[in-house]
């Protein structure tokens, strides 16, 4: 037989009886208090069934929950006023909410309060943000580009590593500046795919080609007391010129004729970029370059070069006027000074009379050297004084560091003599933001205009958003600040038919050939982007990184 459990062990207790022994006892002790507050005879009313005319004769019921007269007079006094509550004091703390008074019967729970909290917030984002400018087509930034990186959530048709087929037909349409996408591709026997196309892109036109230096970018070289290999050899340094002052004639004579659409030269403390008849709705060859000094446009104008400073309003002929008045001005100081000096009267007594001083104060308040506002615009035929001055000046050659002796570097879309084809490093990745999985690649090198267009129209075929990442050369972002009015320039449909050998197709060739000054009055867009973001075929761009 079992053995039978003893009365005295504990048996098990449900969690439900637990419960409901609580609550018998929370109900005993709320009876117990309201009781407390009754007198004997109100407790003994009901229980002898005393009507409601013996209570009013007799003993009257008191209401424990009734308010006393005082606290109601008070009350009805303070009527007007707002009962504060978490939702009414995060009113109050919103400036832009209106004020609102709150019954006293309006009960809020906690996550009423949340959302009245997440609507403001809403509300106060939707007034901070400014509306975003779409546009069909990416405008044209002119300034260079080491590093650009685009991000996508879908898996991006490019690979870093190329097959054969795709390298060698990316290879041949770039320097046969064939357009793998047109209707005459179906008689090639080229690789038409995605990554040959990609690849053709990563491809750029360079002079010289030294690859144990860093010819690009030159802004960002650290200062170092070692000579290069060609600062010590004068041989050495002599053949290395000679052989670039015919690689920069090749390049002139092309942009000439439109065979080529730019080009850039790349110097140790400055860049110019050379653009040809009809680029940025321009009818003459022109050319920009930024930052320049004092010094260097005096020896401009030594070499009788006529050139305009956009951005500081100012040209040659106003500088002339400007001298020609610091030089009367100095003539004065110095007869002022002699007369002085013949009295015998020390100078040193007259501190504003010292020309030299006056003339430093006077070049600090016009400095604007190395600056956005230094950028010298040169057209027409003294393009080619620009190019002779490039040719014989010692400014262009770096006479200390490691690259001491190295011309500046050229860079161009289509080949020219003595050039070195290029090719820009890819690197793809996938990467985690904010929990999401993102597919990037990343090209990096000297990145010219129009290989930021080909990219983007090339990837906008196979998904449709994405975000671009741009990292521009600083001292090249005034090349797309500038805009030039040109009252007798033809029809952009002149320019580009101008324009067809130049080795872009049509619909490049039509973004290149846009004004500046169009472009920047149809939309708010800024002229030069940091950030790209393209989404149902349409582009938006910022100059700040998001």
């Amino acid at each position: 037989m079992d053995a039978q459990p003893s009365p005295t062990s504990p048996g098990w207790i449900k969690p439900g009886d637990v419960m409901r022994v609580r609550k018998l006892k929370a109900k005993r002790k709320a009876l117990q208090a309201r009781m407390s507050a009754l007198t004997p005879l109100q407790i003994l009313a009901p229980a002898k069934g005393l009507s409601d005319a013996t209570e009013g004769r007799g003993i009257k019921r008191r209401n424990p929950f009734k308010c006393s007269p005082n606290k109601k007079q008070r009350a009805e006094e303070d009527g007007d006023l707002e009962i504060t509550s978490d939702a009414s004091l995060f009113r109050m703390l919103s400036p832009s909410a209106p004020k609102q008074k709150v019954s006293s019967q309006q009960v809020y729970s906690f996550s009423n309060i949340l959302k009245l909290q997440q609507q403001e917030e809403v509300s106060l984002k939707t007034e901070e943000v400014p509306s975003v400018t779409w546009t069909e087509q990416l405008a044209v930034d002119w300034s260079l580009k080491s590093r650009v990186r685009f991000k996508s959530a879908k898996p991006l048709p490019w690979k870093h590593n190329f097959k054969t087929s795709e390298e060698a037909s990316g290879t041949t349409g770039f320097v046969r500046c064939l357009n793998s996408t047109s209707d005459n591709s179906e008689d090639r026997t080229l690789d038409t795919s995605p990554n040959a196309q990609f690849y053709q892109c990563c491809l750029v036109w360079q002079y010289p080609s030294l690859p144990w230096l860093q010819l690009f970018p030159r802004d960002n070289l650290k200062a170092t007391t070692q000579t290069g290999l060609f600062g010590t050899d004068k041989k050495l340094g002599d053949a290395i010129h000679a052989e670039w002052s015919e690689s920069l004639r090749s390049l002139h004579q092309l942009l000439r004729v439109r065979q080529c659409p730019y080009f850039y030269v790349c110097g140790p403390t400055f860049t110019c970029l050379f653009r040809a008849a009809g680029v940025a709705g321009i009818s003459q060859a022109h050319a920009l370059i930024t930052p320049t000094t004092r010094g260097f446009r005096e020896a401009m104008k030594n070499e009788d070069i006529e050139f305009e400073m956009p951005f500081h309003n100012n040209s040659t002929k106003n500088e002339q006027e400007d001298e020609e008045e610091e030089e009367e001005e100095e003539e004065k100081e110095e007869e002022a000074t002699s007369w002085l000096e013949n009295l015998g009267v020390e100078t040193s007594q007259f501190p504003n009379l010292n020309p030299n001083r006056v003339k430093l104060e006077r070049e600090k308040f016009k400095n604007i050297d190395k600056t956005a506002a230094s950028l010298v615009y040169v057209e027409g035929m003294e393009t080619q004084g620009l190019i002779n001055f490039l040719l014989n000046s010692r400014s262009c050659v770096g006479t200390t560091g490691l690259l001491a002796g190295v011309p500046p570097t050229l860079l161009s879309p289509v080949a020219f003599q003595g050039s070195t084809l290029k090719t820009l490093k890819a690197k793809g990745s996938v990467i985690r933001q904010e929990g999401d999985m993102h597919h990037s690649m990343e090209v990096s090198g000297p990145i010219l205009p129009h290989t930021v267009h080909q990219l983007c129209s090339l990837l906008s075929l196979a998904t449709d958003s994405y975000t671009l990442s741009l990292v521009p050369v600083p001292s090249t972002l005034p090349f797309s600040q500038h805009s030039h009015h040109d009252a007798t320039a033809a029809p952009q449909a002149f320019a580009q038919e101008g324009l067809v050998d130049c080795g872009f197709d049509a619909s490049v060739r039509s973004l290149i050939c846009t004004p500046c000054r169009a472009e920047q009055e149809e939309t708010d867009l800024p002229p030069t982007y940091r950030e790209v973001t393209y989404k149902d075929k349409k582009y938006t761009w910022t100059d700040k990184l998001q």
